[in-house]
């Protein structure tokens, strides 16, 4: 494998695919690499640690195709230390050479055939807005939990809402919801629970872009985007369990009036409850 691109679009590309590469040992330590695949005058960047996988590509001048699994921090640290212009990338066996300017650096490859097959979600796509997307994330998924011995409240819980989608999260100490009235992406009745985590590396990665494609599985969802400087894609498991009941009588009368006020003025939509509100949302 062979490839030539500028440092910059490589760095920042690169950049975001290792923020899902596993930082925790384990039977797999392949997975602190990033999977390299040169083709076609485009390379693609995968890191995961199998609960989420971000792919992110960029364009280059692939003088051979090929593919290898790079040390992830290392290599991260190689490329930023680079000057800005054209980087090099050359792999042979199992070392890769990395030059830039004056300088050049060699690295020891993770053997390409442990890293896993990661495949996309099998259901439809569909299309929505970034701006709207990337407000209600903002202000919904900083309510999840960060405890992962409580796994339900990591999640921020998808459904389908007077044929919009509602984002909802909570640490049971405080509640966020955000009704977005013009997203359809699940079918009436529907509710899925997605990972805070994967949802915070999405919005890092929306920027400028117009639309989010959003393609829902079984067991998988996928956020796929295109930035100047290529494509990301953010795929990550479903949590499995059912989130707490965040809206008593007295809350969804409650929220009948704040979404009508929402609607109506633009607003922010987010509803903290603190102290006793907890995951049931009282008051």
């Amino acid at each position: 494998m062979k490839f030539r691109c500028e440092r910059d679009a490589l760095v920042e590309q690169l950049g975001t695919a290792s923020r899902a590469v596993s930082s925790r040992g384990g039977a797999l330590p392949v997975l602190t690499g990033i999977h390299l695949k040169a083709h076609k005058d485009t390379l693609t960047m995968t890191g995961s640690d199998l609960e989420i996988t971000v792919r992110a590509s960029v364009a280059v001048d692939v003088k051979k195709s090929g593919e290898a699994v790079l040390p992830s921090r290392i290599v991260v640290d190689i490329i930023r230390s680079l000057d800005s212009g054209a980087v090099e990338v050359e792999v042979s066996g199992e070392e890769a050479k990395i030059s830039g300017g004056r300088s050049q650096f060699s690295v020891r490859t993770l053997p390409v055939d442990d890293f896993p097959a990661l495949s996309d979600p099998s259901g439809d796509q569909v299309t929505v807005a970034t701006a709207d997307l990337a407000a209600g994330l903002k202000q919904v998924v900083r309510a999840a939990s960060g405890d992962d011995a409580r796994p339900i409240l990591t999640g921020v819980l998808m459904s389908a809402e007077d044929g919009g989608l509602r984002l909802v999260a909570t640490d049971s100490y405080r509640l966020a919801v955000r009704d977005l009235p013009e997203a359809t992406v699940l079918s009436e009745g529907q509710k899925v629970l997605v990972p805070s985590r994967a949802l915070d590396e999405l919005s890092r990665v929306l920027g400028d872009s117009e639309e989010v494609n959003v393609r829902l599985g079984e067991r998988e969802v996928s956020f796929d985007v295109s930035i100047e400087d290529g494509a990301v894609q953010v795929t990550t498991r479903l949590i499995e369990g059912e989130f707490p009941n965040y809206r008593p009588v007295s809350y969804t009368h409650l929220r009948a009036h704040e979404t009508r006020e929402d609607r109506g003025c633009g607003g922010g939509g987010v509803k903290k409850k603190g102290g006793g509100g907890g995951g049931g949302g009282g008051g």
